[in-house]
C-alpha cells in the first residue's frame, strides 16, 4: 500500500511538472508595443520627404548669389517638422515604446538644430546638406528597424 502511494506521488508530481513547463513554453512575454502599420508608413513618407528636401536643394540650387537662402525653405522645414512632431507624438502614445520615442526625439532635435543653424547662416553648403540626408537617412533606419522589429514579434517567421 505505501509502495502504491509512494509511485502515485511520482507520478502526480511528474505530471504537474510537465503540464508545468508545458504551461511556460506556451506563455509569451512581449516588452515591445505591436507592430503599427500607419506609423512604418509615415516613418517612410517623412524619411523620403526630407531626402527629397536635401536632394532638390542641393541638385537646384547653390550656396551663391543667395540660391540657399532660409526663407527659400523655410515652408518645408516647418511641413516636415509637422510630420516629426506627429511622429513623436504617435511613438509617445504607445506603451513600451520608449526606444522609438528616443529615436523621434533625436530626429526632431536635430531637425530643428539644422534649420536653426540655416536660419542663422541663411546658406548651406554641399557638404552640410551631404551630412544632414545622411544624419537623417540613419536615423530613419534606426525608425524603420524598430518598427520592423515589432511587426516581427507581432507574428514571427515559422
Amino acid at each position: 500500500m505505501k509502495q502504491q502511494i509512494h509511485v502515485y506521488s511520482k507520478r502526480m508530481l511528474l505530471s504537474v511538472v510537465i503540464l508545468s513547463v508545458l504551461a511556460l513554453n506556451s506563455c509569451k512575454v512581449t516588452f515591445l508595443p505591436g507592430y503599427d502599420a500607419k506609423i512604418a508608413e509615415q516613418i517612410e513618407s517623412t524619411s523620403k520627404a526630407i531626402d527629397k528636401f536635401y536632394l532638390s536643394m542641393l541638385d537646384t540650387t547653390s550656396a551663391e548669389k543667395g540660391g540657399r537662402a532660409f526663407a527659400k525653405f523655410s515652408g518645408q522645414y516647418v511641413n516636415i517638422e509637422v510630420e516629426l512632431n506627429s511622429l513623436l507624438n504617435k511613438n509617445k502614445v504607445r506603451p513600451l515604446n520608449e526606444n522609438s520615442t528616443r529615436i523621434c526625439e533625436i530626429t526632431l532635435q536635430l531637425w530643428t538644430k539644422y534649420k536653426e543653424e540655416h536660419k542663422k547662416d541663411n546658406t548651406l553648403g554641399d557638404g552640410l546638406i551631404k551630412l544632414n540626408r545622411k544624419t537623417f537617412g540613419d536615423l530613419f533606419y534606426a525608425m524603420q528597424v524598430a518598427e520592423k522589429g515589432k511587426a516581427m514579434v507581432s507574428n514571427p517567421p515559422q
